[in-house]
């Protein structure tokens, strides 16, 4: 959730930018299918849930990277924000497959889509070009990378499920270098 919020930021911010509207759903958003959507009966449930509901967020946050990254792929003003935004697609679209076959045994409703929030970020960047898209771009892969981070380290600290927790450590390497890719570029 705190990967969307900052989406949410991210949108607002570029929103007010560009004068473009943005709709941002509530709560009240039923489109998106979590794990907490099922009952729990105990408290191991409970930890199973938060893991599951993690790897759903990364996923949904995955498939956003790497349409972001396409976007910028084809889009970018400069070759470096280009380039940059090819990594984005090839090391997230890989991600994601990762998390997939994570969720496989889990019994789950496997997103095949970003968030409506992150998809409503999308469009608002489809609506920029040059510099101002490059600006854009970076700023959010920053504010996703950052709540990432933090998400991804969470989950690697006194974490029952090993395979979650190697998971989110094998993540961290790869999602630290974009960010400093990211930040290089602004």
């Amino acid at each position: 959730m705190r990967i969307e919020t900052s989406l949410s930021i991210a949108l607002l911010t570029l929103s007010l930018a560009t004068g473009a509207t943005a709709q941002i759903p509530g709560p009240s958003d039923q489109s998106i299918v979590t794990a907490e959507a099922s009952p729990r009966a105990a408290p191991a449930d409970s930890a199973s849930s938060r893991s599951t509901e993690f790897l759903l967020d990364a996923l949904r946050t995955s498939l956003a990277e790497a349409r972001m990254g396409k976007l910028a792929a084809q889009q970018s003003y400069a070759q470096p924000v280009r380039e940059y935004g090819m990594k984005i697609e090839s090391d997230h679209t890989a991600h994601a497959g990762e998390i997939e076959r994570l969720l496989a045994p889990l019994n789950v409703t496997i997103p095949t889509e970003p968030s409506a929030e992150a998809l409503s970020q999308i469009a608002a960047l489809t609506r920029l070009s040059g510099e101002e898209f490059d600006a854009a771009f970076v700023q959010m892969t920053i504010w996703t990378h950052t709540d990432a981070i933090e998400s991804y380290g969470a989950q690697t600290h006194a974490n029952p499920d090993r395979s979650l927790h190697d998971f989110a450590t094998r993540s961290l390497p790869m999602l630290r270098e974009h960010l400093a890719q990211a930040e290089a570029l602004r």
